[in-house]
């Protein structure tokens, strides 16, 4: 099976601070930018050889209005608010990309495997559908590597949100911000992995390297959101998905589980924030400490192994931050395009 490159530029961001580092990046031509789109980043960091050239693999281009992508052109700058990210949101603009994706996989690439390199993980969706409508979800096992457990809806997120405003002097959130309160249950990028359980079924879902696990504080504070997150989060995990924890990697039986399927198709998803903070700053959320890189490699060896059983029919990469991604910082140069290029040469090449 031939792999076949999408590119994923969806960057709905609603964070004021991204926004506005957006609006002056156009206003300057994006100077510190080295690559607008995460796949051209990690093409040229693959190393060289004529069959791995950019010219050597099939790139379909996933359309995706201007205002939307990770770097907007300068005439978009009316459209880059906080409003208009979130109304985009809130209307399941995300799910309407993830289905155009869906499509565009079923028409132009199944037989050969998609790849896809980008931003916004809730197109990872569209790629997911499309593979468990062809394959049969029941025969599809699910990985995903991630620092966050996307299967949380905006209402439980918003409340553990307002929870902290309360309760934390520290806290990053302003409680002037008027989208952290009475927001849609939408499809997005922390929650798309609870859509997919209507074509996966959950006990084929492995979600591995979660940073966000509800620690036992959380079941004390008493506070009913907070309570929710919990028994959500748990209630997810007791319909079958399986979890293994950022600190449960190293267990023996970690490795030898995704070693072993008896589904005869995998599809592995990848937030690169799973080694945010530890290996690499090119991510868009560095809200933990995710495992490193060469924690990373071994989980892929593991998956590589189980190869031999269940064939690979979909990967992807995604949650880049094209601002950070590959740039010098403190005198080092950020390495995610790097390890991810090296993450799709064992996995594929």
């Amino acid at each position: 099976m031939k792999p076949k490159l999408l590119n994923g530029l969806l960057d709905p961001d609603e964070r004021e601070a991204y926004i506005l580092r957006k609006i002056e990046g156009a206003r300057a031509g994006y100077p510190g930018v080295p690559f607008r789109d995460p796949l051209e980043g990690v093409l040229a960091s693959l190393p060289a050889a004529p069959d791995r050239s950019p010219a050597a693999i099939p790139v379909l281009r996933v359309g995706v209005e201007p205002w939307l992508t990770p770097t907007p052109p300068p005439e978009m700058l009316f459209m880059l608010t906080v409003e208009n990210f979130v109304t985009f949101i809130d209307s399941d603009g995300c799910l309407e990309y993830a289905g155009a994706l869906r499509d565009r996989v079923k028409g132009d690439v199944i037989p050969d495997l998609p790849v896809m390199v980008g931003v916004d993980h809730s197109l990872s969706g569209g790629s997911i559908e499309a593979l468990a409508d062809e394959y049969g979800g029941e025969n599809l096992r699910l990985v995903v590597l991630d620092s966050h457990f996307d299967f949380i809806p905006p209402s439980i997120r918003c409340g553990l949100i307002q929870y902290d405003l309360e309760s934390n002097p520290e806290t990053k959130f302003s409680p002037a911000d008027p989208y952290i309160y009475g927001r849609r249950d939408s499809y997005n990028a922390d929650s798309f992995l609870s859509f997919i359980t209507k074509k996966v079924p959950p006990e084929n879902i492995f979600v591995i390297g979660v940073s966000d696990y509800p620690p036992k504080a959380a079941e004390e504070t008493g506070d009913e959101r907070v309570e929710r997150y919990v028994s959500y989060y748990k209630d997810t995990l007791s319909s079958g998905v399986h979890l293994l924890r950022k600190d449960d990697l190293h267990k023996a039986e970690s490795a030898l589980q995704l070693s072993r399927t008896d589904k005869p198709y995998t599809y592995v998803s990848i937030d690169v924030d799973v080694c945010a903070n530890t290996s690499l700053k090119g991510a868009r959320f560095l809200d933990y400490h995710g495992i490193s890189h060469s924690d990373l490699y071994r989980v892929v060896a593991a998956l590589r192994n189980s190869f031999e059983s269940s064939q690979l029919v979909g990967l992807d990469l995604m949650e880049f931050d094209v601002f950070t991604a590959g740039t010098a910082m403190a005198g080092k140069t950020d390495r995610t395009y790097a390890i991810m290029a090296e993450v799709l040469r064992r996995l594929t090449l």
